[in-house]
Formats: structure tokens, sequence, C-alpha cells
């Protein structure tokens, strides 16, 4: 790991794990470990107890900002593949990509500003009522024994995580660092998606 000090930020140098999801701060990941690249990366940063960063990729390339995950925990699965839990730490803002010879990403990101915590306004009990209906979900409940349901960063964040949107979607919903904004933005998208159930 590489630091460097600019300014008032300290700029990290981190390896990148490109995947086709959104991870937000708080949320977790579980993952199957298989190519060499992730074998090796993942090893390191458990031996050195480092952190790595999740960023949406693109058919070409990958979003320039991300999640700083730290691994939580670890176990061989009963296919014989290494099985993590990765939990979304911070936002990183990400540049200066390169690529090792192996195909593993590095980049400098310094990290963005924590949302301020904000209350749930009632007038979005209507999708925490949705994200209450989602954990319920198996899958759901067995990552999040708990949710802070009247705090407007998490919800927000978790229904972007669980809700069926496009990435790019989810991304910018991501890049939104207000959660009442992204609540906001959030009702109209189940509004369309209400509307293409109906019509479908």
């Amino acid at each position: 790991m590489i630091f460097e000090t600019i300014g008032p930020e300290v700029v990290v140098t981190k390896p990148l794990f490109p995947l086709p999801l959104v991870l937000f701060p708080g949320g977790r990941l579980p993952l199957q470990i298989f190519e060499a690249r992730y074998l090796d990366m993942v090893g390191k940063c458990m031996r050195e107890g480092d952190n790595f960063v999740v960023t949406m990729s693109r058919a070409e390339g990958f979003a320039d900002l991300g999640c700083e995950v730290s691994i939580r925990d670890f176990d061989q699965l009963s296919n014989g593949l290494l099985g993590i839990l990765a939990i979304g730490e911070r936002k990183q803002q990400l540049f200066n990509p390169r690529q090792r010879e192996d195909g593993l990403w590095f980049a400098d990101g310094a990290d963005l500003p924590m949302e301020e915590s904000l209350e749930v306004p009632f007038d979005y009990s209507g999708l925490v009522e949705l994200l209450k209906s989602l954990k319920m979900h198996p899958a759901v409940r067995g990552l999040y024994s708990e949710i802070d349901y009247t705090d407007a960063t998490e919800v927000s964040s978790r229904l972007t995580e669980l809700l069926p949107l496009d990435n790019e979607v989810k991304q910018a919903f991501f890049e939104i660092s207000d959660p009442l904004v992204r609540l906001a933005e959030l009702e109209a998208e189940v509004t369309k998606l209400q509307i293409r159930g109906r019509d479908a």
C-alpha cells in the first residue's frame, strides 16, 4: 500500500475489484474468489489487514467512484472456492488507474466525506415499507440482521443495492452525496417499476 499526501487529503493506492454491481458503505457483499489475481489480492489484504475497492464495471473500464471494503469473514465453500464477506466502508474517488501484468487493477483513491446522518421524512414511509419487505427475502435476511429504518443514508443505500435497477442508475445514485435527494430519485424509479409491472 502506498501513501501520498496532497494538501489535507491522504491519497492511498489500493487494488480494485470491478464488478457488475454497486455497493454502498455499510453494504455486505459475499464473494467467491477463484481468479489467481484476486486470490493473490485477497491473501495480501488479509495478511496485511488492508482493504480493496469495489467499483462498478463497464463494457470499457469501470466507474471512477467506488467503495472501499474490508474483509469481515472468509471460508472455503462447498465447491472448493474461497468465500469472503466484504463490508463497504467508505466512498473512494479513484484516479490514475493502472493494470498489473496479471490483470489486477490499481488506482489512487481519496476518501469522500461521510454523508450527514438524517432522519427519513414521513413522505418516504412507502420506501421504508418496501425495504422492510425486501429484507424478508431469505438471501437479504441472511446478510442484514439489522437495518436502521430511520436513517436516510441506510434506507436509500440498501434500497439502491437491492432494487432491480440498471447499474448505471445505481451508480448515479451512489454518486449523490445527499441521502434525501437519493430518496427522492428512488421514489421516482420505484414509481416507474410499478407502472411497468402494471403494463406487463
